[in-house]
This record gives C-alpha cells, structure tokens and sequence, in this order.
C-alpha cells in the first residue's frame, strides 16, 4: 500500500517544477530577444545617419 500512495507522488512533485523552469527560460529569452530588437531600433534611431553616410560614402 506504501508503494501506490508513494508512486503518484514523485511525479506530482516533479512536474511543476519542469514547467516552471520551462516558464523561466521562455521569459528569459523573451526578455533577451526583445532587448535586442529594442536595442538595434535604438541604434537605428540615433545612428541611422551615420550608419547610412558610412555605407554610402
């Protein structure tokens, strides 16, 4: 009887903590992805000019 209570518990216990760490990584990246986007629309923003005077000449 100890067994059949015990083994529905590990994976009970060990899924949560799966899909939190799932969540956890997602938003992580997320979060990188869009400082990146927001960083080269910055970049675009305030050094477009130059950026375009460099590459035409």
């Amino acid at each position: 009887m100890n067994e059949t209570l015990i083994s529905p518990e590990p994976p009970a216990f060990r899924e949560p903590p799966k899909k939190k760490n799932n969540a956890i990584i997602i938003g992580v990246v997320v979060v990188i992805l869009l400082c990146c986007c927001c960083a080269v629309i910055a970049g675009g923003w305030f050094y477009g000019d130059t950026l375009m005077q460099m590459i035409t000449g």
